[in-house]
């Protein structure tokens, strides 16, 4: 008899919390690599190149703007990806929250850490 591959409904299958850091951890991982390292070497090279593009490079992240918000976006996804490596490396060398309910702890802590920090970040900035 010819064995077919079963259906699975993606939609139905929970994961735990671990499963979805870990999944966010190299989402987030792939941004900071593609987006992040370059954007932050284009803010290094101009604001490092003369006084006026380091000038100008500081009104447009004071100002609201599509690049402020990007620039912004991709600090809290780098911070994002620190703690949860963080996390990863704790698990790996100290064998800490290795089992499913410490590590699905250790998940929630870090996701609640970031947005505490990150909000605390945004409301710094913008006031």
């Amino acid at each position: 008899m010819e064995q077919r591959p079963v259906y699975l409904d993606l939609t139905k299958i929970r994961l735990p919390m671990s499963a979805l850091s870990s999944i966010t951890h190299r989402l987030s991982g792939m941004y900071v690599f593609f987006v992040t390292t370059p954007l932050m070497l284009f803010i290094i090279h101009n604001s490092t190149s003369s006084k006026s593009n380091y000038d100008s490079l500081v009104l447009k992240l004071e100002a609201v703007s599509i690049f402020s918000l990007i620039t912004y976006v991709s600090i809290l996804i780098l911070w994002y990806h620190i703690l949860t490596g963080v996390r990863h490396l704790i698990m790996d060398f100290f064998h800490i929250g290795e089992s499913l309910k410490g590590s699905n702890n250790s998940a929630i802590f870090v996701i609640f850490f970031w947005i505490l920090s990150s909000t605390s970040f945004l409301i710094f900035i913008y006031l």
